[in-house]
């Protein structure tokens, strides 16, 4: 897909009602801390858990097309950043640059450096730097999975010590699965990757967020046997959560699974 149609097309991937409204949840405990200095969008916040002992780590990617959007827009941020800090989780939410000032892999490498910033701060702020996960809708699903199955961007022998950190991660949440994920995240699949959350809605008449984004993600995945779940709504034939579970839960029950916490 060539670059001026995955603008035209992502232009389309607005954030959705549950991502554009903004639920009530803790302030940060850091706001709009830069992580690189070369780009104005390059900020996030942080949520510090509570803990005695170093905490996981959930980063999130907002939608809108790779044009718009914001770091508040969490999809159901307030059970979201309240669940996993409850549970002694810490979150980062990031901004990065759009399509009017850098390419895909432009904006996915300042992203990931946002990870390497956020590892670099390990000891500072109370961060496991072997449980960090990322997940994102729309084009933040994008994001999280370019992250999760890119090739380390350390350099080891780097004078700067955000260089000098693992991008790498060990979990990757994907919702609302986009047009793209053939061109953008099909060729850096291979064995070995973190294990994958998808979640989507969207019915078939959604050319941009069809159902068959995210079954050809969960293909391209178990083909590697890298682990996944993956869930539906009534709008689509993908099963859905179980009974008595919502898109919140099973996302957080994902991260809990891999970082090691008990329900």
């Amino acid at each position: 897909m060539t670059r001026t149609l995955l603008i035209a097309v992502f232009a389309a991937l607005i954030p959705s009602a549950a991502e554009s409204q903004v639920a009530r949840a803790p302030a940060p405990t850091r706001a709009d801390e830069k992580y690189d200095t070369k780009h104005e969008r390059n900020v996030l916040d942080f949520w510090a858990a509570k803990s005695d002992r170093p905490t996981p780590l959930v980063v999130w990617f907002h939608g809108g097309g790779f044009t718009q959007g914001d770091k508040k827009n969490i999809v159901d941020r307030d059970n979201v950043v309240g669940g996993l800090l409850a549970k002694g989780v810490s979150v980062a939410s990031c901004n990065y640059p759009f399509l009017k000032d850098a390419s895909y892999e432009e904006i996915m490498g300042h992203c990931a450096r946002a990870i390497q910033f956020l590892r670099s701060k390990a000891k500072e702020w109370n961060i496991d730097p072997a449980r960090i996960g990322v997940a994102g809708a729309s084009a933040g699903a994008l994001i999280s999975e370019w992250i999760g199955y890119h090739a380390d961007l350390a350099k080891p022998g780097g004078a700067d010590p955000v260089d000098q950190a693992s991008s790498q991660v060990a979990a990757v949440g994907g919702i609302q699965q986009p047009m793209g994920t053939d061109e953008l995240i099909r060729p850096l699949i291979k064995a070995g990757g973190p294990p994958l959350f998808l979640f989507t809605t969207a019915p078939e008449s959604d050319s941009v967020h069809h159902p068959k984004y995210a079954k050809l993600m969960k293909s391209l995945v178990e083909n590697v046997r890298i682990e996944v779940e993956i869930y539906g709504g009534p709008k689509n034939d993908i099963p859905g959560p179980p009974k008595g579970e919502t898109y919140s839960s099973v996302l957080l029950k994902f991260f809990f699974k891999q970082f090691g916490i008990k329900g």
